[in-house]
């Protein structure tokens, strides 16, 4: 039987630098923060999780006709500061 890991995840906050065009043709960019990612060791990348929460996080948060994420970063969560 396979072991399952489930401590091979690391949570991270995303930073990411967008740019989007609304319906009413304004096209703006701007720096969003503090987005939650959960990067699963075993499913995908690093970059590939933090690119989907941000990909996703915006989707879910803005009203666009299309965006581009230009640049992002991340940093994991200080869980020892959370408590505090």
């Amino acid at each position: 039987m396979e072991k399952i890991m489930t401590d091979r995840c690391t949570n991270l906050l995303i930073d990411v630098d967008v740019e989007m065009m609304f319906h009413c043709g304004k096209v703006e960019t701007f720096h969003l923060g503090n987005i939650p990612c959960v990067w699963t060791w075993d499913e995908m990348s690093r970059e590939a999780a933090e690119y989907w929460a941000a990909f996703d996080h915006i989707g879910d948060n803005y009203n666009f006709d299309w965006m581009s994420i230009k640049s992002w970063s991340s940093s994991p969560v200080d869980k020892h500061r959370e408590l505090h």
